[in-house]
């Protein structure tokens, strides 16, 4: 065993590696020894980002071939221009990078280019492309770039065969507007595959951002165009028609029949969501103004008006979106609305009543509903302000309408406002169920306390009223129920091991304790700032957002990787990523030992976005990059997915991986 140093030096010499560049090298020293692979790679990195050509000219390119092992590359390249989002370079670098690691950095799967001016001099474009093109490229982020025009883009994104996703965040072309030679060139590039598009134009305005409104206007008028020899298949009609998923952040249309235009070029859109604000310049719409070919998706099943959606959008746009909705059809396919509402699950302002109005039209369609009301900020001036205004007098969120539900989530945030009620509105909301079909509810209590004496006050008002839920979900109404998460958390907070200790299991227990009547019946879930009680087993579905019963365990990444411990960097870099939000064995055994009830699986989670399945999975699947070994289990032995607490750390575990978020705002 070679062990001639502390490990504090190996590692001090590993670091001196990477910064010259060494990458091979540390990757030979990462296999040759079982006690270098963690700090060889903590070294080696997931993401690696250029500022110039010679950080990239300063990476080591062992050109003597052979047997000696390479590596694979990092997950991730960031190619920047400029320091500050007010700073836009040229990347010459760009060139360098893809002409020198051409072929050498398979690993290579996702790309962000940022604050760059592409410029003609500085970078080839066939050359590039064609260097680019090797690469294993499946997620394209380009943020606050300039291109000389919106062919550009097309060649650019084109040129990955395996690209699944492409986020454009303020993305400018130089040459406006784009012409009929623009169009027939579009249609030789080659098709793509795209199955999620996030669209930005970077900033809240009044105004349309001309390049976005032109790349609008160029997938509408693709996908609107009849070509003289019918396609054959939607693939060829349109480089967009396999986009299943469109994520919209701050966007200004011109009018809602751009808008409607826009969903009308993505046929197989299954999911929409809002994250930023939402602005129509023209209001009002007109029916008939959507195109009849090709019409909206018919599949469209799920709609997600996220955050800042209901904070910083007006109400009159969000008024025309729902009045779209309803008049196209589309309210009567939703099975899943997700909303953000005023606090306390009122309806308060005109946001809330369209809300409530697009979920009532949706009630013969709709088995998931999410209500978000845990935002304390609303939009004035431009500035986001916290809420104090008494919303008492308000009415709350009807639900009763809605006969066909199967999941219900709630999520409420927890002030001083509303200490002498923290589960009125959760009762008032579950006390209008009229669904014989709901079998999951999930409440979620948020707080923005930090430990001390005025949380626990919170906690025990919370824990005396908690007994109220416990009673209204006894009703008939609830008698096929199978699963319930009660869950409390700081928002925006996941706890890491080393921070969990006895007071917080503690807590969590005495949370189980509120609910006798559920845990009798075996289908009680707790969580208490990362602390996960009486698992019980949850998934989610990718297309439709909805929870699915899974009978699996999911089996902690980790305890694979001594039967792999040869693997390449790229495998042990993703069985890492994968095991990044693990519930570790050694809580889940310290909380068995004081007779709590147990679960015998750890929780190898992965990002929400790619851990969502269609619920079918077979007993031997296998690990595969980015997911966890699952294998079928009996009912009692399942885990517990929550998916308010689970979005909150995968999106922590890859701002800390990644330095980008590859699916979200960021």
């Amino acid at each position: 065993m070679v062990k001639p140093f502390p490990n504090e030096i190996w590692l001090s010499i590993f670091k001196g590696l990477a910064k010259e560049g060494e990458y091979d090298a540390l990757e030979r020293c990462r296999v040759v020894c079982r006690e270098f692979q963690p700090m060889a790679r903590e070294c080696l990195g997931t993401c690696i980002t250029f500022e110039n050509a010679e950080e990239v000219e300063q990476i080591k390119v062992d050109a003597s071939g052979g047997g000696l092992r390479r590596w694979g590359g990092p997950q991730g390249v960031i190619i920047t221009g400029g320091n500050s989002e007010d700073v836009c370079r040229p990347i010459p670098h760009l060139a360098t990078f893809t002409s020198r690691l051409v072929g050498r950095w398979p690993g290579v799967e996702w790309l962000k280019i940022t604050n760059a001016v592409w410029r003609t001099q500085d970078l080839g474009l066939d050359a590039v492309l064609r260097d680019l093109a090797v690469f294993s490229i499946s997620y394209l982020d380009l943020r606050q770039v300039t291109l000389p025009s919106i062919l550009t883009l097309g060649r650019i994104v084109c040129v990955f065969p395996r690209l699944k996703q492409l986020s454009l965040n303020d993305v400018k072309f130089t040459q406006n507007p784009f012409d009929a030679g623009t169009l027939s060139r579009f249609h030789l590039l080659p098709h793509i595959q795209l199955e999620r598009l996030w669209l930005d134009h970077g900033h809240d305005g009044a105004e349309p951002r001309p390049s976005f409104v032109e790349l609008v206007d160029l997938m509408t008028a693709i996908s609107n165009r009849r070509c003289p020899v019918a396609p054959l298949n939607l693939a060829q009609a349109s480089p967009w028609s396999a986009v299943r998923r469109l994520a919209l952040g701050k966007v200004t249309f011109p009018s809602v029949t751009t808008f409607a235009r826009l969903l009308c070029a993505l046929p197989a859109l299954g999911t929409l969501e809002l994250w930023g604000s939402c602005a129509f310049v023209k209001h009002g719409f007109d029916i008939k103004s959507v195109p009849v070919h090709p019409g909206l998706p018919s599949q469209l099943a799920d709609v997600q008006l996220i955050e800042d959606f209901s904070i910083g959008s007006d109400p009159c746009s969000v008024a025309d979106l729902v009045e779209l909705f309803i008049a196209t059809g589309v309210s009567e396919n939703l099975r899943h609305i997700k909303a953000c509402l005023s606090p306390i699950l009122r309806v308060a302002d005109e946001v809330d009543v369209a809300l409530s109005r697009l979920v009532r039209h949706s009630a013969p369609s709709l088995r998931h509903l999410s209500l978000d009301s845990s935002l304390p900020c609303s939009r004035s001036n431009d500035k986001y302000v916290l809420v104090h205004a008494d919303h008492s007098a308000a009415p709350y969120f009807d639900i009763s309408e809605n006969a066909c539900l199967e999941y219900l989530d709630l999520t409420v945030e927890v002030a001083h406002e509303s200490l002498s009620h923290l589960c009125a509105p959760v009762v008032e909301i579950l006390s209008q169920v009229t669904s014989t079909h709901i079998s999951v509810i999930q409440v979620y209590f948020s707080h923005y306390y930090q430990p001390s004496a005025e949380l626990d006050v919170y906690l025990g008002k919370l824990i005396d009223e908690l007994p109220q839920l416990d009673a209204v979900l006894a009703g008939p109404i609830f008698n096929g129920l199978n699963n319930v998460v009660i869950s409390v958390g700081k928002q925006g907070v996941w706890y890491e091991r080393d921070e969990w200790d006895a007071r917080d299991e503690a807590s969590a227990y005495g949370l189980r304790l509120c609910f006798p009547r559920l845990d009798a019946r075996g289908i009680l879930g707790i969580g208490f700032n990362g602390i996960l009680l009486s698992r019980i087993g949850l998934d989610c579905d990718e297309d439709t957002g909805e929870l699915r019963h899974r009978g699996i365990e999911r089996v902690a990444a980790q305890d694979t990787v001594a039967a792999n411990a040869g693997t390449s960097a790229e495998d042990d870099r993703r069985t890492n990523i994968a095991a990044t939000g693990a519930i570790p064995h050694e809580a889940a055994t310290h909380v068995d030992a004081r007779g709590l009830p147990s679960s015998n699986t750890g929780n190898a989670r992965v990002p929400a976005e790619f851990e969502c399945g269609d619920g079918n999975v077979p007993s031997d699947v296998t690990a595969s990059p980015g997911t966890s070994v699952v294998k079928s289990l009996p009912y009692d032995h399942v885990s517990l997915q929550m998916e308010t607490e689970i979005k909150s750390l995968a999106w922590l575990s890859y701002v800390a991986e990644y330095e980008t978020v590859p699916w979200g705002p960021g």
